[in-house]
């Protein structure tokens, strides 16, 4: 992404378009009582709602689940809505860290979070709109190009299908591809390759593409809690505006300390972006709130939507334009993206939403982030100017409705954290938005209710680590 110096002068409002499309009524009902349940989750986004899914379907336990705020409305309801299997790292690079087989399986696991969101829509009736298609990456130079192609044959030689890979016959630089990379790609002409990308930007010289999709992950994960509460009654509850100040861990259970109240559990669950605002003692060995937990660092994302006539299909594609400044992406480039879905506006269905992204701020260590904070005019314009430049269905008259931002969590080596904590089991996790989080949201939440359920786990990329032999 581009990070960015903020300039606070002229701002906009946080107005998110999913948060939005709820439309809620219900009444924000705090803890008010002291609790006793099998799990505890803390965190009522995508995850902690889909954990909550998955653990009173496939487990006999009792679940509360707990949200500082409101549900669905954090980095659930403040993201781009893009679904998407890939890292913000590259496969060679996870190979190299965690080998070709732990890797090709990590991979694995988390495209088979599309199979689990099509048990949760037929299982639980979901009418939340929710599209897939193949969506695309524009590439613009030689090392992209190859960065992707080594990265295409790991997968293949890990037993992963290929991503479709196409380059621009007209490309001088063609000849510098190793051959060994010829069967991964294909030659198309550079017209059909920017009419792939919806630009006319002449620089991008190569495209890939994969499955993805968009919805609207805060409308689904209400949606999804209203199917909890009407089957779950006797298992099920939920609070909201029900922060966590502590999370004492003993050897049998955890104690929540949740305003003036505690809510005792044998199993916690953490399904948020990091630790900054509780404080977690164990009783049962040595401490846990060490450097891993400072770690998980905040990146507070902008985004912004305009409408336009319902003339398009939906889409994804990223763009990875000519420099150098960017931190989180492994060829050393900056991106932006787009996602584009049918929307209602003022009244009508027949209007299309693009959002786009790219602009990010790190948020320092120990920081406040404020969700009511508004969007700063330079965001807005750097998203203009990218458009302007890069995406030709753009139109300078497209009505701009929303601009909002919201805070991601990255773990130091951009793979989720799922699994119970090494020094006590007692403690799990499903955290980490890491930027693309949604299947492995949905994935970490099948997963953890395995571990509630004493399934037989194999190592992982996802496992938490004791971060006490951590360099």
């Amino acid at each position: 992404m581009f990070f960015v110096k903020i300039n606070y002068i002229s701002m906009l409002p946080n107005h998110s378009p999913w948060i939005k499309e709820l439309k809620r009524t219900r009444p924000v009902v705090p803890l008010d009582k002291d609790l006793q349940t099998d799990v505890a989750i803390v965190g009522g986004g995508i995850a902690g709602v889909t954990t909550a899914f998955f653990t009173l379907r496939d487990t006999n336990k009792k679940v509360v689940l707990l949200e500082a705020d409101k549900i669905a409305h954090g980095a659930t309801g403040h993201n781009a809505g893009q679904i998407t299997s890939y890292f913000e790292r590259g496969f060679v690079n996870m190979a190299e860290e965690f080998g070709l087989e732990m890797a090709a399986s990590g991979q694995r696991a988390v495209e088979s979070a599309w199979i689990l969101i099509d048990e949760i829509m037929i299982q639980a009736q979901l009418q939340t709109p929710l599209y897939r298609f193949t969506g695309y990456a524009g590439l613009s130079s030689i090392n992209q190009i190859l960065n992707h192609l080594k990265n295409n044959y790991y997968r293949v030689k890990g037993g992963l299908p290929a991503e479709t890979i196409v380059i621009a016959k007209e490309w001088d630089d063609i000849k510098k591809i190793p051959k060994e990379y010829d069967n991964l790609y294909s030659l198309v002409s550079h017209k059909d390759l920017l009419d792939l990308l919806e630009t006319n930007n002449q620089d991008y010289i190569a495209a890939l593409s994969y499955e993805k999709g968009c919805t609207n992950s805060a409308l689904f994960s209400e949606e999804l809690l209203g199917y909890l509460i009407a089957n779950y009654k006797d298992r099920f509850s939920f609070h909201e505006g029900s922060p966590v100040s502590t999370v004492m861990l003993n050897d049998k259970n955890g104690i929540l300390s949740v305003l003036n109240y505690t809510v005792t559990a044998e199993k916690i669950i953490l399904c948020t972006n990091g630790f900054e605002s509780f404080t977690i003692i164990n009783n049962a060995g040595p401490e846990i709130d060490t450097k891993f937990h400072a770690s998980v660092a905040g990146r507070i994302g902008y985004m912004s939507g305009y409408v336009e006539p319902l003339s398009n299909p939906p889409t994804a594609i990223s763009y990875f334009p000519k420099r150098k400044d960017g931190l989180n992406d492994p060829t050393g480039e900056s991106y932006f993206y787009l996602t584009r879905r049918p929307h209602e506006h003022e009244g009508k269905k027949s209007y299309n939403l693009v959002c786009t992204g790219g602009p990010e701020k790190v948020l320092p260590n120990g920081a406040q982030y404020n969700r009511a904070d508004s969007c700063p005019e330079d965001v807005k314009i750097l998203i203009d100017d990218f458009l302007y430049s890069n995406h030709n269905k753009f139109r300078e008259e497209s009505d701009f409705s929303f601009c909002w931002h919201g805070l991601m969590g990255y773990t130091p080596n951009g793979i989720r954290r799922i699994g119970p904590e090494p020094i006590n089991p007692v403690l799990l996790y499903n955290l980490g938005c890491n930027g693309v989080g949604i299947l492995p949201s949905i994935y970490g939440g099948k997963k953890i209710s395995g571990f509630i359920n004493k399934e037989k786990m194999l190592k992982s990329i996802f496992d938490p680590t004791d971060q006490r032999w951590e360099d």
